[in-house]
């Protein structure tokens, strides 16, 4: 179909444009070539920072560095609302005030800014949307850096542990430190007190508490432990979880006050206000007052039912009275609660054992006013770890230090995530290994490369409602996941995303679906490949002798070496701790593949092209040269089309059809189909199709109101489809794209179908695949009635951005994605001699295959044309 605006130039301007082909050859212009190119969106307009801040909005940025590097030039950007928001778009100017162009727009809750340099001045501000209305968050800025020297390095994958210059409570000259521990084969407890003059090399112990005087510490074990120190009562506060030494029943305090270098009294080992207390907590408040917070239950509760903040005496001996009771009956544990910017943070772990569990947190303004809701936190499983305290680097940088309770001996015991704070919101996320200072506070997290898969193509092998397509599991949000549908789910699977460039990889992080009670551990294998079709595995993680498989539960931090396009995610199975059967709905959270860019992907190649421009008899050649001819039968021929040039035609009578070489799509869960066709059509027939017999089958049809595509291992009763409804009648080009479970349907180069709910593929089919043009399967359906051309097969998925290089844009002779004034200069230098074209193939406007001065003329009269 001819452009028509482009027809009009040129009825507009034939004899000028004419005038000017004096440099050109014999001129014959191609209706193909003046096809409607998709034409996407011009370069975003950069926009002024926007006043209409909400509260309700937090945005963090962090830098980090890559692995190997120095430097401090790649931010992590996290956000969160209380807003209804669906979508998000976050802005970045090098100005304070203006020049804010978006540099992400998706569903997601973060984005990595890989694009910075040094010592310059990078703003942020984040949009909010509902579709309808729109909120933004405060500016952050963030500066690129190197990183200082002599910074230690914490390994979260190996473990390790944080390095003080000093340790212990330093009064007046004297560093003074506190144990709580038992005699050697005893199930004592006992406080001992050591010093130093160095806060390096300790001494002097001596025990400041004991069962002398309280019997209840003869016979004892003690958990959750805090002991601090309030400066301005000059005191030791020590508060911890005490039981008989077999049992959970007790549930007491035991509670030890004392001066350093002085006296101490075992106050109490007691149930505070008769309520059972285990994990808590202790938190001074600006005024100097403190607070008990306790995962807590009243009898005849569950043990840990409910947080309970307690208000401590002056003493900090006894509690007074309860503040407030928190997550009645939700059964959540390890509390831990911090003030921040005039917020209070009360960050907790639901209970689930030994086992990894979720982490979130609530937030106020009034420790005895209203609460926030519970809000999500970091990924399913706190990164295989239990949600615990907060390390406080000098009140410049945070750490959520979570506990490891189940794993391999050679892996961390702890992870801790660097935290950050913004408008009452808190986040967290995952970093192999992280440098720091303990003296000055400064925090830089490593990762091994660049995050490649956010938001790229995915796929997956098992059907998927669309809100919880593959799409979701590399959206950047720990919340959105991938999960089969309940009828389809089934085990094995695959999880497969196209980093669309050919990376280095360096490490996959893969969250996992996790059940409280029934948790489980995942056997998978990655395999990587640089064309879509040759797979090789560079990780088994199957052995379930393994530790390090066995014990690794609900998220997995696996180092990858290779260089690969597609990485493919096999898992295998999940074995459940406590049930001999999976009954597990397939499902991943979040998978980040991490690595370095290395080159872009040469263009695809086709399995067969046919241009239908010549024919050997009933033999139509593969000009890729690649798998094969293409054979007619019955009535069909080619023809000559006003619009297209040479053509296909099949007249839809009996066996008139064609057929391409056996086996082109055998074993392929993902392929396109991509041919220009206008239809004859109606009722039940096969434009294209794959398969053996009226029970195996995929096929897609091109009627004259419709486009249909059905896919089947049970006839038409096992069908799976995708249905699109335009006019046949006319010239389209159909690019059909199948990867696992997903099909898309381009027209004339853009998107405009797509489902994520296939439940069979070829490669369900078995070998020896027929593959048709105008031939169903189904003896008593019609033959295709129509006309074809440019029908190219791959045995891999192509790429929007594929789809829409097949597609270039018209006159874009510089490659920018536009057609603009800047393609006329380009064009002129061209014509003179002075420079080449980025993409010629965009400057042949005239469809003559050459480039002279009529498709210069004809770029003119373009720019100047009214749209």
């Amino acid at each position: 179909m001819i452009n028509t605006t482009i027809r009009r130039v040129l009825q507009k301007f034939t004899l000028s444009v004419l005038c000017c082909a004096v440099l050109a050859s014999t001129v014959s212009m191609s209706a193909e070539a003046l096809r409607p190119m998709p034409q996407p969106a011009s370069p975003p307009a950069a926009v002024a920072v926007s006043d209409a801040v909400s509260e309700e909005i937090g945005l963090v940025g962090n830098l980090f560095c890559i692995a190997g590097s120095d430097n401090a030039d790649h931010a992590a950007l996290q956000w969160a609302t209380t807003h209804p928001a669906a979508s998000y778009v976050l802005y970045r100017s090098t100005e304070p005030e203006n020049g804010f162009v978006p540099i992400y727009e998706g569903s997601g809750t973060s984005f990595t800014d890989n694009d910075m340099e040094i010592g310059k001045t990078y703003y942020y501000q984040l949009k909010a949307t509902d579709g309808k209305d729109a909120w933004y968050s405060k500016v952050r800025s963030l500066v690129p850096c190197i990183v200082p020297e002599h910074l230690d390095t914490y390994d979260n994958q190996k473990g390790s542990s944080l390095v003080y210059e000093t340790s212990g409570t330093k009064v007046g000259d004297t560093y003074y430190s506190y144990s709580l521990r038992s005699h050697s084969g005893q199930n004592d407890i006992f406080l001992a007190e050591s010093t130093s003059n160095d806060g390096i090399h300790f001494g002097s112990e001596r025990v400041v508490a004991d069962k002398s005087q309280n019997a209840d510490l003869a016979s004892c074990k003690i958990e959750s432990i805090h002991i601090e120190y309030a400066a301005k009562a000059n005191k030791i506060i020590v508060w911890a979880h005490w039981e008989q030494p077999s049992g959970y029943n007790d549930g007491k305090a035991l509670v030890i006050t004392g001066t350093p270098g002085g006296e101490f009294t075992v106050h109490h080992v007691y149930n505070p206000l008769g309520i059972q207390v285990r994990d808590m907590a202790i938190f001074f408040d600006d005024d100097g007052t403190g607070y008990l917070i306790a995962a807590a239950n009243k009898p005849g509760q569950g043990a840990n039912a409910t947080i309970y903040i307690f208000k401590m005496n002056d003493s900090f001996s006894d509690v007074t009275e309860i503040v407030k009771t928190l997550h009645e009956d939700q059964y959540r544990e390890f509390p831990n609660l911090i003030k921040r910017d005039g917020y209070y943070f009360l960050f907790t772990s639901q209970a689930a054992g030994w086992y990894p569990s979720s982490g979130a947190y609530i937030v106020t303004d009034d420790l005895y006013g209203d609460w926030s809701e519970l809000r999500s936190i970091g990924n399913t499983s706190t990164f295989s770890s239990q949600s615990g305290w907060v390390v406080n680097l000098r009140n410049k940088n945070y750490l959520m230090h979570a506990y490891r309770w189940l794993r391999a001996p050679e892996t961390s015991g702890t992870t801790l995530c660097p935290l950050y704070f913004d408008n009452g919101f808190a986040f967290y996320d995952y970093y192999p290994s992280f440098r720091y200072s303990t003296k000055t506070g400064d925090l830089y997290p490593v990762q091994e490369g660049e995050l490649l898969s956010q938001d790229k193509p995915a796929t997956v092998s098992l059907a998927a409602e669309l809100g919880k397509s593959a799409a979701k599991a590399v959206d950047g949000s720990y919340q959105s996941a991938f999960a089969a549908i309940g009828d389809h789910s089934k085990w094995p699977f695959y999880l497969q995303v196209d980093l669309e460039q050919i990376c280095d990889l360096a490490n996959i992080q893969t969250s996992w679906y996790i059940h409280k009670g029934s948790e489980g551990y995942y056997t998978y294998t990655v395999e990587t490949s640089l064309d879509g079709e040759n797979w090789t595995q560079i990780l088994d993680h199957t052995n379930k002798n393994s530790a390090i498989v066995n014990s690794t539960y609900g998220f997995n931090s696996d180092m990858l070496s290779g260089r690969a396009r597609y990485v493919r995610l096999n898992v295998l199975n999940a074995t459940l701790h406590n049930n001999p059967n999976n009954w597990y709905t397939p499902t991943v959270y979040e998978m980040k593949i991490f690595g370095i860019p290395v080159e872009k992907s040469a263009p695809p190649i086709p399995a067969v092209k046919y241009d239908f421009e010549t024919a050997n008899g009933s033999t139509i050649p593969d000009i890729s040269g690649n798998k094969g001819d293409l054979q007619l039968f019955g009535s069909a021929k080619l023809l000559e089309d006003t619009v297209k040039g040479s053509v296909l035609h099949l007249d839809g009578t009996t066996d008139t059809y064609a057929q391409l070489p056996a086996g082109l799509l055998d074993g392929c869960r993902d392929y396109t189909v991509s041919m220009d066709v206008k239809s004859e059509s109606t009722g039940d027939f096969f434009t294209f199709a794959a398969g053996k017999d009226r029970n195996l089958y995929s096929f897609f049809r091109v009627s004259e109101e419709f486009f249909r595509f059905a896919t089947t291992i049970d006839t038409w009763r096992g069908e799976s489809e995708m249905r699109y409804d335009l006019n046949g009648t006319q010239w389209h080009n159909y690019t059909f794209v199948v990867n696992g479970a997903t099909a898309k349907l381009y027209v004339d180069g853009v998107p405009v179908s797509e489902t994520t709910e296939l439940t069979s593929g070829l490669p369900d089919m078995g070998n020896g695949l027929d593959v048709y043009i105008g031939k169903s399967f189904y003896e008593e359906d019609a033959y295709f009635k129509g006309y074809l051309d440019n029908v190219c097969i791959y045995r891999h998925a192509l790429t929007a951005q594929e789809i829409a290089d097949q597609n270039p844009v018209l006159g874009d002779v510089n490659a920018d994605g536009v057609f603009s004034v800047l393609d006329v200069i380009a064009m002129k230098k061209y014509l003179l001699g002075r420079e080449t074209l980025a993409s010629p193939q965009s400057g042949d406007v005239s469809g003559d295959s050459r480039i002279n001065a009529f498709d210069l003329a004809i770029l003119k009269r373009m720019i100047t044309a009214e749209f």
